[in-house]
This record gives structure tokens, C-alpha cells and sequence, in this order.
């Protein structure tokens, strides 16, 4: 059903750009981010790490509402022995996920903005959305990274654990707060502050309770058994080894440089008539 209901509400939230009608300013934009994982592991305050690139596409048609379409990949990090729970210490788990990322928005501009404008303007701006992510937890074993997913570290897909293997895609709810300058004709710049919500739990592959890492090792493995528990702590059976009550999120702070694209072809099309 949330797939169902999320592929009629991306169609028609596509569609927008579409429906509404009058002039158009248009801009394409690359940009860097530098994000922090926000689930069960890891730090328990903002810091920020190694980031992600992304691509953007923006079309306004209303001086107050924008549409915006982005894609993003990356890695996302977790690190138990950086935070200062000492249960989260001794519990030691550290992972990388490398993930891809597209959502739709729409943005509300606080300032009227000229459409298409050919002059410097700016404006904070807020948005919402809807989106994908596809993502891939890795652990580190012996020194090289190891899909995680596979090996159904807290049980999934044996007989210790009545779940199946997580899906290694969620949909995703961004939402944040931006600045926006258009600096001339040709060139925009923006920063913004993106938190994105998501369906899972699994973003870091930590999610309810500990399993019988004896058991688990018949099961799927040794490195499966190792993954289950990394920490020198012999954790119980059914021990909580993750918080299953809340979904994993993260949030991104990015930096957009890009042109728009009205400009760009007038400029191409004077170019060409020399």
C-alpha cells in the first residue's frame, strides 16, 4: 500500500510543472553536502561528516512556489566508539553505507522572485517532499568493507529471527530551510539545511535484538557472527541491540552552485547568430 500510494503522489507531484502555465525560470545545479546519520548507532550529537555530491533541476512558475527535482549519493557513517553512552562504546559497532537518494519537493519562497528574472534577487525558502533512497550497510571485517544485508546479522532470514531480510530501499520524507541568491543573469547559489525522514530501520543494519552468535555462526556463517556482535561483551540472547520504536534518519547541510537556464540559452542562441 505505501508503495502504491507514494508512486500516485510522486506522479502527481511530477505532473505540477506541467499543470500550472505562464513563464518559467529554470535552473541546474551541482552541489557538495556534508551529512551525519541519525539512527541507532554512532554519535549522539551533530557531526557532521564526509559527505555526498548531488545533482538538482529547478522550475519556478509562480513568484512564491518552486518545484525541485534531486538526486544525491554517498556515504553515510556510524561509529559506536565515538559517542559518549558508554553502552554504545561497549556495544562497538561501525559501519559505512553507501547510498543514492531522489526526491521530489516543493519549495515556498519567502520573498517574491521575478520570473524569469536577469537580475540579482534572493530569498529564504522552506520545502517538503517525498523520495527514494536505495542504501547498502557495510561493516569492516579484516580490514576490507562487507555487505552487511546479506548476512541477517541480528537473525533475519533464519530460523533465530521470524523476519526476512531488510529491503535495502525505503521511501523518504525531506523537508528543510535554504537560501537562495541569484547572483546575476547566468548564476545561482544557494545553501540549505535538509533533514531527511525514512521508512526504515536499517540504514546502519542495527535494529532490535541480539541473537545466539553460536548459533547464527551455524546458521550463515562466522563473519555473520562476528557482525552480530563486534563488541568484547558477550551480549544475551534477546538483549536490545537496537531501539526498533524509531526509523533511521539523517541530515544534510549543502552547498548548490549552478545557472539558469533561460539565460544560459539566450546567451548560447546569441553565441550561435554572431
Amino acid at each position: 500500500m505505501l508503495d502504491r500510494n507514494f508512486l500516485i503522489t510522486t506522479i502527481l507531484i511530477l505532473s505540477l510543472p506541467l499543470i500550472l502555465k505562464g513563464q518559467i525560470s529554470q535552473e541546474i545545479s551541482v552541489g557538495y553536502q556534508l551529512h551525519q546519520l541519525i539512527g541507532d548507532i554512532g554519535v549522539n550529537k551533530l557531526q557532521l561528516l564526509d559527505g555526498a555530491g548531488n545533482l538538482n533541476y529547478r522550475i519556478q512558475k509562480h513568484p512564491h512556489y518552486a518545484f525541485h527535482l534531486g538526486f544525491s549519493q554517498g556515504i553515510l557513517y556510524g561509529d559506536d566508539s565515538l559517542s559518549s553512552f558508554s553502552e554504545k562504546v561497549e556495544r562497538n559497532i561501525a559501519i559505512q553505507t553507501p547510498y543514492q537518494a531522489f526526491n521530489a519537493r516543493i519549495e515556498i519562497d519567502y520573498f517574491s522572485q521575478l520570473i524569469p528574472s536577469y537580475d540579482f534577487q534572493q530569498t529564504p525558502y522552506i520545502f517538503g517532499g517525498i523520495g527514494l533512497i536505495s542504501f547498502n550497510p557495510m561493516g569492516n571485517y579484516q580490514g576490507k568493507w562487507l555487505e552487511l544485508q546479506p548476512l541477517g546479522t541480528e537473525g533475519q532470514g533464519t530460523i533465530l529471527n521470524s523476519e526476512p531480510l531488510y529491503s535495502k530501499r525505503a521511501w523518504t520524507l525531506p523537508f528543510g530551510i535554504g537560501w537562495r541568491t541569484q547572483l546575476n543573469s547566468l548564476w545561482v547559489f544557494s545553501i540549505e539545511a535538509m533533514w531527511t525522514l525514512t521508512s526504515t530501520d536499517y540504514l546502519d543494519d542495527t535494529h532490535n535484538l541480539y541473537v545466539d552468535a553460536g548459533l547464527l555462526e551455524i546458521e550463515k556463517g562466522e563473519i555473520a557472527s562476528y557482525f552480530s556482535n563486534p563488541s568484547n561483551t558477550l551480549f544475551e540472547t534477546g538483549t536490545p541491540r537496537g531501539n526498533p520504536q524509531n526509523n533511521d534518519s539523517y541530515f544534510a547541510l549543502s552547498l548548490k552552485f549552478g545557472i539558469h537556464i533561460e539565460a544560459f540559452m539566450e546567451q548560447c542562441a546569441k553565441f550561435l547568430h554572431k
